[in-house]
């Protein structure tokens, strides 16, 4: 895929109808994912079986997370969103946006020489 690829509907009926299919994709796995929870806490499961589950578990959850059903920044399903292929993830187009004006800022304090705390420029230059 692309190093940077926006999905932006200009067409306000396309719109609704992908908004509401992530709606409905995060539902199932949201769904899907409590159910595993309610599995793996019933009785006679052996620690095994508990730690085969709580992997599918979390196999789902990084799935829809990395998905362009939701975005990892702000967990919003109803913007555009744009693909960031060193994270591999999609973000919304407002995250990428504070990313780029975040990493802009505390850019410009690192090449003063100052502190900026935990920053990871790796991650923010993703954005650019």
């Amino acid at each position: 895929m692309k190093d940077k690829k926006t999905i932006a509907y200009k067409n306000e009926r396309i719109k609704k109808i992908a908004f509401n299919l992530r709606k409905l994709l995060t539902k199932a796995v949201m769904r899907e994912w409590m159910r595993l929870s309610d599995v793996k806490d019933e009785k006679g499961k052996t620690q095994s079986d508990r730690t085969k589950i709580e992997n599918e578990r979390s196999d789902l959850y990084r799935a829809l997370h990395a998905s362009i059903c939701i975005c990892p920044g702000c967990h919003q399903i109803k913007r555009d969103m744009m693909y960031n292929a060193y994270l591999e993830e999609w973000y919304c187009t407002c995250c990428v946006q504070e990313y780029r004006d975040f990493y802009l800022k505390k850019k410009a304090v690192l090449d003063k020489g100052g502190f900026v705390g935990d920053f990871s420029v790796e991650f923010h230059e993703s954005f650019l």
